[in-house]
């Protein structure tokens, strides 16, 4: 006896068997696209701390200074990319620079940067209010670095991962920078 064709279309209809395999064929890539997803952003923000990090590290030993030389500069930077490691710090971009108050104008004493061009001498700042104290100066210190995924599936261009941190000088009123002495590099290099 052979059954007919809306007979058979009931039945196939009515079967729940492999139904389980189905949903999961059904929900599996979405489940990998949320863990991958997942994976992708702790590892942006795991960095992100790590360029926070860095930055405070490079204000915090530039500020315990009196007076810094190229070759204290060449070892605070150099202090600065282990605080990064293990990730390559040859892209990089860091500037640390020292900040004064003249008329109401807050300006640039001094600046360096690896990556980053320094600021002029002089050069008027914009930055936020009553943050240097009266006949004293701050140190500003920045850190810009490109995050790309290793992944790349859901960031597919890089994200600039950026800092700034504003500290007091601890010993002086005024962190002098003397370029005579020593040689500055950023310490890193391209391998």
């Amino acid at each position: 006896m052979r059954l007919r064709p809306v007979t058979k279309l009931r039945k196939f209809l009515r079967a729940e068997s492999g139904i389980s395999a189905v949903e999961f064929a059904l929900i599996a890539p979405l489940m990998a696209m949320i863990y991958f997803g997942c994976i992708e952003l702790s590892l942006m923000m795991t960095l992100d701390r790590k360029v926070t990090g860095a930055t405070a590290a490079l204000g915090d030993l530039t500020s315990r200074s009196s007076t810094v030389t190229n070759d204290d500069l060449t070892d605070i930077f150099e202090a600065t990319r282990m605080v990064m490691q293990p990730n390559d710090m040859t892209g990089a971009r860091i500037r640390v620079s020292s900040l004064y108050e003249d008329s109401g104008q807050v300006k640039v004493a001094w600046s360096d940067g690896c990556n980053l061009t320094p600021y002029s001498t002089d050069q008027v700042m914009t930055i936020p209010n009553n943050l240097i104290p009266t006949d004293g100066t701050i140190i500003m210190a920045e850190i810009e670095y490109d995050y790309k995924s290793g992944i790349g599936y859901f960031f597919t261009t890089t994200k600039a991962l950026t800092d700034k941190f504003y500290l007091r000088p601890r010993r002086v009123d005024a962190i002098t920078r003397d370029r005579s002495a020593g040689t500055f590099s950023c310490a890193y290099a391209a391998p």
